[in-house]
């Protein structure tokens, strides 16, 4: 006899079967789409070229988000532009997430430096990536459009401060002193120049009329200095010549040096010996 399957040990195998793969979906979509992950959106008034969907954001170097959206808003009346670039922060990473008050833990953040600005993300093929970072000094920029978002500042990249200051350059200014120089220069310089050739020519004059008498100032040099050598050697060769006799002079004067202290010694001690004479 054939034994009939047990259909509610199969349905329940069915069931758990489809129970898990319900827990797993859900798992899947809960790490995709988590409510956990919060959107922040950041307001640039540069251009963002460079800028796309999937581009990372970072907090001091590292992967904690990437940007979602890049929109345009622009004002009618006063024809400012504005960039808003929003974002996703991933879990675990965020900086305002894993907290019941996030609005408050932003504004310390905030309050403390919090600011985002583009950065290169690759020289090669121009795309930029949103960098956050702490700047303490900078100043708190907060769009009304945005109270209901979680908003973090911006700050200029420093590309775009370098195109600022390009900018306010006084160009035309400076193009105009440019100007004004040369044409000063291409007045005064020939003057200059002709004077310049008149004195070199006086120079050249003067050497041509006094190269004779150049020449002979230079030879009286010469010969005088010729003759400074030669009394020199003649004191020298008398000096060597009367060498035994000086050296006796100055013996004899050594001697009588000597008996003149003596003397003087003497008549310290017995003064009446100038008039009675040395005693015996």
């Amino acid at each position: 006899m054939v034994k009939q399957p047990n259909l509610k040990m199969i349905g329940l195998f069915v069931s758990i079967g489809l129970l898990s793969l319900f827990l797993m979906l859900a798992y899947f979509l809960k790490s995709k789409f988590s409510d956990n992950e919060s959107i922040v959106v950041m307001y640039f008034d540069e251009s963002v070229k460079g800028l796309d969907v999937g581009a990372p954001v970072l907090f001091k170097g590292v992967k904690i988000g990437e940007v979602t959206e890049v929109r345009l808003q622009a004002d009618l009346q006063t024809m400012q532009f504005l960039i808003p670039v929003y974002a996703k922060i991933y879990n675990g990473k965020s900086l305002i997430t894993n907290n019941r008050d996030e609005r408050a833990r932003l504004d310390k953040f905030i309050q403390d430096g919090l600011r985002a600005r583009l950065a290169i993300n690759s020289v090669i093929t121009g795309q930029l990536l949103v960098e956050l970072d702490m700047f303490p000094k900078s100043q708190i920029i907060l769009h009304e459009q945005a109270k209901n978002e979680f908003e973090i500042p911006t700050i200029g990249s420093p590309f775009a401060e370098i195109s600022k200051s390009i900018q306010v350059l006084p160009i035309t200014q400076i193009a105009d002193d440019i100007h004004n120089i040369t044409q000063s220069l291409e007045k005064q310089l020939p003057p200059l120049l002709e004077k310049m050739d008149s004195t070199l020519d006086t120079v050249d004059h003067l050497l041509k009329e006094n190269k004779n008498n150049t020449s002979k100032m230079v030879a009286e040099f010469g010969t005088a200095a010729q003759n400074v050598g030669g009394a020199a050697k003649s004191i020298d060769l008398m000096m060597s010549e009367n060498a035994a006799q000086i050296s006796a002079l100055i013996d004899n004067m050594n001697a009588a040096a000597a008996s003149l202290k003596n003397l003087t010694d003497y008549l310290q001690m017995y003064p009446s010996a100038i008039i009675t004479g040395k005693d015996e």
